[in-house]
């Protein structure tokens, strides 16, 4: 469970590291805290945080407790394959949104819909995702 243990410290610095851009971008772009929370810019770091540490934490404390855990072991490369694949998809599409908000000339009708098909095949990746953890989980009972 050193491979969830890795993605987890992963996450968290680059959680932490778009917390601080989004933070100091809309800073520099002249918008008040206020203003800041309405963009997507501001939703990377809880996104990276939750979906990508926090999972990894809770799959590395239940695979110490659980020797059993990941005995299907293709399922399991297999969720962490779609599972990481979704979660960056998410947040470079939540970049690519908060960065569309706060740029000067707005994204016209097929930028939006071009922005928003892309973010909605990377939730179907990380719902595949999801789907193989808990098959992987079922698997280890």
């Amino acid at each position: 469970m050193k491979v969830c243990l890795g993605f987890a410290v992963f996450y968290m610095v680059l959680g932490l590291c778009l917390g601080v851009f989004a933070r100091e971008y809309t800073k520099r772009k002249g918008l008040d805290p206020a203003e800041a929370k309405k963009t997507n810019l501001m939703d990377l770091h809880p996104h990276t945080l939750i979906l990508g540490m926090f999972m990894f934490l809770i799959l590395s404390v239940f695979g110490y407790f659980s020797h059993s855990f990941a005995a299907d072991r293709a399922l399991f490369v297999w969720f962490m394959i779609f599972y990481n694949i979704g979660v960056l998809g998410t947040v470079f599409m939540l970049f690519v949104r908060g960065m569309a908000q706060l740029s000067s000339k707005p994204p016209g009708k097929k930028e939006n819909a071009m922005i928003s098909g892309c973010a909605g095949l990377i939730h179907i990746i990380l719902s595949v995702g999801l789907i193989l953890l808990f098959c992987t989980l079922y698997h280890c009972l």
